[in-house]
């Protein structure tokens, strides 16, 4: 769950498919989901508190899922590393002797490549997966790419649980698994795009799993991983439970003819959707807020760096970096569902400032504090420091939700699910490519002196400056030239 997020962050096509909460469909106190033809004598209603209640269920069981095995998965890695590095001695090995270069390196080699192959199956699927849950029901997909992530964390385990049969590069593999469905991201985003409560769900799931993953990794790391297995297994009975407000649709949709007719309107869609990014793009404000989504990425692939980080250099516990991300979900938990919404509200009511000026200056804010966090994580002498600069890097999670609603403002309403969906594309190829450059320059780093360990952190704040400057040069016109240029493209 890039969760990022996202909050944690969508990560799937708007215009493909419907969210369960449907704003057409939850006026009322209940929701009355479509049934196919066959069972349409039967009035099936779900009152609108417990399909909520469905929804946070199945976005706090994948989001826990997701984040709990972070820790525990480095140090199993490592654990084969050592393993073999030593020749597998009959002995326990001493956990320093795993922070040698030797073992260091290619852990974070083998870890970086990891990322760049587990975003490749969510940019492949997404849309197609999208579509088929038009057909087939959305939580049916939502079930498969379950399945897909059980099967790809089953892989993983069984190569670490035997490191004399399979060598550690047999992971990569498990991403290959995550093109059945792709993934908790496209199993989280089937479900909808209500970002509020994905936003409490993923940051509450966050906060606990992170803290369950501190106590439990030292105890043994395949504790955890056995409730990320059981916790995104409890999602299928959930998922059965669960009204499917967007059903399958009727055969007779989908016959000889429907699909000649659909391949039709898919090749003008293409073409139609080809048209509206290169108009969008080529509206000034919408370049130069293009580098916010590129360098909010660096969010959770610093953090990831970070726990291996003060592993080698300050010979910290990997099961503590854990709590780093219990440590960022507290602070995103009381900036953004307490603190922002009510400071936000309060300029707005009593200054009368328009909304994209408060967007505009929460995307350069949260920039700069990822921005100087950054560099207070490198330049920390001693690791009672980093919580410091974690906090601080925390702070500004919030630049990928603002910087949306800052682009809301330049497009029109037709375009909002194409620039979306653009968007959520974008931030998978950066995954793909920044994610393991990340690693690779750790790797590289742990072969100079200790002090130039810190090298990733300071390229993070280096992208994080440019897209400060970026973000520098838009420029928010007036409300009557913003309207009238929004009427001229429409």
């Amino acid at each position: 769950m890039e969760v990022d997020s996202s909050a944690n962050p969508s990560r799937v096509d708007d215009h493909d498919q419907a969210p369960l909460l449907s704003k057409t469909q939850s006026h009322g106190s209940e929701i009355r989901p479509r049934t196919e033809s066959n069972n349409s004598d039967r009035n099936i209603t779900t009152p609108f508190s417990l399909l909520v209640f469905y929804f946070m269920a199945v976005n706090f069981l994948l989001a826990f899922g997701e984040h709990i095995i972070v820790a525990p998965l480095i140090k199993l890695f490592e654990n084969s590393l050592c393993l073999s590095h030593y020749g597998f001695p009959d002995h326990v090995l001493d956990p320093e002797l795993c922070q040698i270069i030797d073992v260091q390196r290619p852990l974070a080699q083998i870890r970086g490549w990891k990322s760049m192959f587990d975003v490749i199956p969510v940019i492949l699927v997404t849309i197609p997966m999208g579509r088929l849950g038009d057909r087939y029901g959305q939580k049916n997909l939502a079930a498969l790419a379950i399945f897909g992530f059980a099967g790809s964390l089953c892989e993983i385990l069984i190569v670490c649980a035997f490191p004399k049969v399979f060598p550690l590069q047999l992971v990569w593999f498990s991403s290959a698994i995550l093109l059945l469905g792709g993934g908790l991201n496209s199993a989280s985003a089937y479900m909808s795009h209500g970002f509020y409560i994905m936003f409490s769900a993923y940051y509450i799931a966050e906060m606990v799993a992170s803290f369950i993953a501190t106590v439990t990794t030292d105890i043994s790391p395949w504790v955890p991983c056995g409730l990320s297995l059981v916790s995104v297994l409890a999602c299928l009975p959930v998922l059965s439970a669960m009204p499917n407000v967007k059903p399958a649709k009727p055969l007779s949709e989908s016959g000889i003819f429907g699909e000649g007719l659909e391949a039709r309107t898919e090749e003008s869609a293409i073409i139609s959707t080809l048209k509206r990014i290169l108009r969008v793009s080529s509206i000034r404000n919408v370049r130069f807020t293009i580098p916010v989504f590129l360098v909010g990425i660096l969010r959770f692939g610093t953090l990831n760096i970070l726990i291996q980080y003060a592993h080698v250099r300050f010979k910290q516990k990997i099961s503590t970096g854990a709590a780093y991300f219990t440590e960022t979900a507290i602070v995103n938990i009381f900036l953004f569902l307490f603190l922002i919404p009510q400071v936000t509200s309060y300029i707005r009511r009593e200054y009368k400032i328009r909304p994209q000026v408060i967007d505009l200056f929460l995307v350069r804010s949260s920039l700069t504090f990822m921005c100087v966090g950054a560099l207070a994580i490198g330049i920390a002498p001693k690791r009672e420091l980093l919580p410091i600069g974690v906090a601080i890097f925390a702070a500004g999670f919030g630049s990928r939700v603002s910087g949306i609603a800052l682009l809301s403002y330049w497009i029109t309403e037709d375009e909002k699910s194409t620039v979306y969906a653009a968007v959520t594309v974008l931030e998978g190829v950066g995954h793909a490519f920044i994610d393991p450059s990340m690693q690779q320059i750790f790797a590289t780093s742990l072969s100079l002196p200790e002090v130039w360990l810190a090298i990733p952190f300071f390229v993070a704040a280096g992208c994080y400056l440019i897209a400060i400057l970026s973000t520098s040069c838009i420029r928010i016109e007036n409300e009557s030239d913003d309207n009238e240029d929004l009427l001229h493209r429409d």
